[in-house]
């Protein structure tokens, strides 16, 4: 990873959170806020691969984690894990117009199961049915919605910055 790629890691991550937090969570939409910092991580799983993805869902699992009401590093395992899986998909998302979009779905529907299953392993009262099945129904298709407006600008944004071939 170059250093330009890290920076814009890091500009969008941040930029992601400073969005959800300050102006996604207080849109008065039914159901669960859209997770547009998990769509990030998604998007730049599918750009740059499943290490990479890891990596970005890890450290902004544990920046979101710092900015909520749950055990510090919940977020943390829940993006990493599902940056680690939609990065496997990588290739196959610069030929498919669809592709990313499943992609998004899987990622936040596996990010809800795995983020319900930690609180019942924690005993958190707050993971009831019918809380997972609130968050499933909202989430999912937000996550959705947000993917033309993130993973096309992102992987944009990393073609343009990526070194050019040396010339001889």
């Amino acid at each position: 990873m170059t250093p330009r790629r890290f920076l814009l890691g890091a500009a969008t991550v941040l930029t992601g959170l400073l969005l959800q937090d300050t102006v996604i969570s207080k849109l008065p939409l039914p159901g669960a806020a859209p997770d547009l910092l998990l769509v990030v991580v998604i998007a730049y799983s599918l750009v740059e691969g499943p290490l990479s993805g890891m990596t970005t869902g890890f450290v902004a699992g544990l920046l979101a984690d710092s900015l909520s009401d749950h055990p510090l590093g919940r977020l943390a395992l829940v993006y990493a894990v599902v940056g680690y899986a939609t990065g496997f998909i990588e290739d196959d998302t610069e030929r498919s117009t669809l592709l990313p979009f499943a992609a998004v779905g899987a990622g936040a529907l596996g990010a809800v199961l795995v983020f319900a299953a930690e609180g019942m392993l924690l005993g958190d009262p707050r993971v009831t049915v019918h809380a997972v099945g609130r968050s499933l129904v909202s989430s999912v298709p937000y996550a959705v919605v947000l993917t033309p407006f993130v993973v096309p600008v992102l992987s944009a944004l990393v073609r343009r910055i990526e070194p050019e071939p040396m010339r001889r």
